[in-house]
């Protein structure tokens, strides 16, 4: 919410000044380099994050993250264990005090700007009773969670025992088969998901997509003065910004010259696309391209698209190791798809890399070390020259690693022995939680980087004489933002490729299809896969993936000529490291 407040369509200062900017431009006049800079980045931000313009937009739909039941306020969902049940009766008792809580203090305070004095007593009455009986449910149901937990610790045991895995989505104990799940992957396609979604946004009069959240979605007329933009994305002139949106993530896929590294015209292609979408996919820039065509944009500089499309939806040769990132299905589907239809997705998603791992780690599994070893080092660096290849494979590979120790050393569902008590087990399993809060701290101290940064540029526009002024002042604030604001999405992604190959090294280890023996060596595999994909190194030469978007986008929109920016960084030379490296 905080970068949709900052960085939203028609309400953003950025955007503003884009207009004031353009409006300039076009009348004679000239902006600054940074001016220039910070209009077109806020557009390419929206375009390519997808940052709503409208967050809670009356008609608005709620998707998977809006949707609330009771179970959300005070859970009632089958614990798997004591263990569970104590904790989820403990979040339970917690949630009820805290309600009560707050009820009793902003009750009579809401009541008493509504109505005054008389609103006042009743909101007192209103907090009162709210103080003892959401603190008593909450008690009631804590309670009764704990015992749930009791009961089903016995099950719990003999279950894990067997191998089975406890499914938190359906709350039940479940036995992973990998050739039942690829059979199950082939009764449907991910498109016919993502189509309900789309057909409930249209039924409702709103674009698809990530732009029905934006609150956008019409098409032009179809009177333009040139069509090549058009014609790179394949769409018509009268296409929505949602079909153009859509157009452009197949192509960009398509084209990514990490997908085409024999072909040496792949980057300047993609390129074209990106720039192309840049401008179709802004209202404001749509209109003044079906207008005067190129010569309407006046000094608009397109992003580097390579760079928001790696941090956004991954490279195209990672998507058999982390398949889909949740952002792009967001993109793809938007504020339309529904809670179920999203874990739907997701345990497909699961389910296909499980697939995929499980073939790769044959090669040990039936081969020798050696030339296991000698594949997957081909292959590591191979992936650590894409885009965030390095940063990723880290990610994969610590994952790998501490997945596979912790099932090679479970004296309960693994292969381990009670010699060490569990500690071993435990250990890998802190590991991955540390590192998970880690991913998330990074990333809410990047989204408070941006939210002071923006506040700091406003409370120094208000010191001004005049709006330019203002406006300049804003605008160096928030060129500061953009390293942070990337910072965020990176850990964001991290986030959601950890906690999916998780579930997939579980598909993997715990596969009934295969015998105990195979499940074993799949773990002694997954440990050297992920200690090699660890040790990746990007090719000598390559910088850091932050600084590297940082550098690129200060040259994308340098003017030509101008002196302070032109003199921070000659082309060539080694891109500066901003906080976020």
């Amino acid at each position: 919410p905080v970068l949709g407040h900052i960085f939203k369509e028609r309400e953003s200062p950025s955007v503003a000044m884009a207009s004031t900017s353009a409006e300039s431009e076009g009348s004679g006049g000239s902006g600054t380099a940074n001016e220039r800079m910070m209009a077109d980045a806020s557009r390419a931000l929206t375009a390519y994050a997808g940052v709503p313009a409208s967050i809670g937009a009356e008609g608005g739909a709620a998707g998977p993250a809006t949707e609330m039941d009771f179970n959300d306020v005070f859970s009632m969902r089958r614990p798997q264990n004591v263990m569970a049940g104590v904790s989820s009766g403990l979040q339970s008792v917690g949630k009820g005090i805290l309600a009560g809580t707050a009820a009793l203090v902003a009750a009579p305070y809401l009541g008493a700007r509504q109505e005054g004095a008389s609103g006042f007593l009743k909101g007192l009455g209103a907090g009162l009773i709210s103080a003892v009986v959401l603190p008593t449910v909450g008690v009631s149901i804590g309670a009764a969670q704990i015992v749930r937990g009791i009961i089903n610790t016995p099950e719990a045991i003999a279950e894990a025992n067997a191998g089975k895995r406890w499914n938190h989505r359906k709350r039940e104990w479940i036995r992973e088969d990998l050739v039942e799940e690829s059979l199950r992957l082939g009764e449907m396609d991910d498109e016919d998901i993502l189509e309900k979604a789309r057909a409930r946004a249209r039924e409702r009069g709103s674009a698809p997509g990530i732009e029905g959240m934006m609150g956008g979605g019409g098409g032009g007329d179809g009177k333009v003065s040139e069509t090549e933009f058009y014609e790179l994305l394949a769409v018509t002139p009268t296409a929505t910004t949602a079909e153009i949106k859509r157009q452009y993530y197949l192509l960009a896929r398509k084209l990514h010259p990490d997908k085409n590294l024999d072909d040496p015209t792949a980057k300047d292609k993609f390129q074209k696309v990106g720039e192309a979408y840049q401008v179709l996919s802004d209202p404001e820039l749509r209109k003044k391209y079906d207008a005067r065509g190129k010569a309407g944009l006046g000094e608009h500089s397109a992003v580097d698209a390579s760079a928001f499309f790696a941090v956004l939806f991954g490279s195209d040769q990672m998507e058999g190791l982390v398949g889909r990132l949740q952002l792009a299905t967001l993109a793809m589907a938007g504020a339309d798809l529904k809670r179920e239809e999203a874990a739907q997705l997701q345990d497909r998603r699961q389910g296909r890399l499980a697939v995929k791992l499980a073939a790769m780690l044959e090669g040990y599994v039936v081969g020798t070390e050696e030339e296991f070893k000698a594949t997957m080092s081909g292959v590591a660096t191979a992936l650590a020259a894409a885009s965030y290849g390095e940063m990723m494979l880290h990610t994969i590979g610590f994952i790998y690693e501490k997945q596979a120790m912790e099932f090679m050393t479970d004296p309960v569902a693994g292969m381990g022995t009670w010699a060490d008590l569990g500690l071993r087990t435990n250990m890998a399993r802190w590991e991955q939680k540390a590192k998970q809060i880690s991913h998330q701290m990074s990333a809410a101290s990047a989204g408070l980087k941006v939210f002071h940064a923006f506040r700091a540029g406003e409370s120094e526009a208000k010191g001004q004489g005049s709006e330019e002024e203002a406006n300049q002042v804003r605008m160096k604030h928030q060129k500061n933002m953009l390293p942070h604001f990337l910072e965020a999405l990176w850990n964001a992604s991290a986030l959601d490729i950890e906690s999916t190959l998780r579930h997939v090294c579980d598909k993997v280890l715990h596969d009934f299809s295969v015998p105990p023996t195979t499940r074993a060596k799949r773990g002694e595999a997954l440990v050297i896969l992920g200690k090699i994909f660890q040790q990746a190194k990007a090719p000598e030469g390559m910088v850091d993936p932050m600084a590297q978007v940082e550098a690129a986008m200060r040259r994308a929109f340098k003017a030509e000529g101008d002196g302070e920016d032109g003199a921070e960084e000659e082309d060539g030379g080694e891109p500066s490291r901003g906080a976020s490296s």
